[in-house]
């Protein structure tokens, strides 16, 4: 079997914008922090927990510790329901991403897991206001690991223990940088999902 694993925000939910500004929000909040939010892409994990622990390190000297992490995403969820309230589902979604789940997880050739470097409460808000289903799928998130490379590996292996297989092909599909990189980390295929100054393209490992 193939093995294709989603991220989330961006790839299969429409709400890039919101959640960073809700987790920006969160994490002041919690960790007393001001001012813009931060460029991720100077942040060594591009996670949810990765980009508070680093912000901790940076601006309180500390590390970041347990009941912080889940102040932070308690806020988060919050916040994100309030702003996703009234949203039409259909617009949270990205085209196609009902489909595509729907052909995967019935096809005999492909498996299907999910693995977001945000944390498991506000993924699961997203993809059950957007009306995706994802009950039944194999996940991982910042909850499981604070790398997206080990989210990734820790999904596959929740995947292979659900479909008691071995994958002879792995592809990640997602909409940042940091996925191009994972997948690149793992020699995992990758698919790119962009437009204009965020278009990253696909990456092409070589072979696992």
């Amino acid at each position: 079997m193939h093995l294709v694993v989603f991220d989330i925000d961006g790839t299969l939910t429409d709400t890039n914008l919101v959640d960073g500004e809700c987790y920006w929000r969160a994490v002041c909040e919690v960790l007393g922090l001001s001012g813009e939010q931060s460029d991720w892409s100077d942040f060594r994990h591009v996670t949810d927990v990765g980009i508070a622990a680093e912000l901790c390190m940076r601006h309180l000297g500390c590390q970041l510790n347990g009941v912080e992490a889940e102040a932070i995403g308690s806020r988060l969820v919050e916040l994100l329901d309030v702003a996703l309230m009234y949203k039409d589902p259909a617009a949270q979604q990205i085209p196609g991403s009902s489909e595509i789940l729907s052909v995967l997880g019935t096809s005999s050739e492909f498996a299907v897991a999910l693995a977001t470097g945000g944390l498991r409460s506000s993924a699961e808000l997203k993809l059950k206001r957007a009306g995706l289903p994802f009950t039944l799928m194999s996940f991982a998130s910042s909850n499981d690991a604070v790398s997206r490379g080990d989210i990734l590996r820790i999904a596959a292996g929740r995947a292979a223990e659900k479909h008691t297989a071995q994958f002879a092909k792995f592809t990640y599909v997602g909409d940042g940088v940091w996925d191009a990189k994972a997948a690149l980390e793992l020699g995992w295929g990758f698919m790119g999902l962009a437009q204009g100054s965020r278009r990253i393209g696909c990456v092409r490992p070589g072979p696992r």
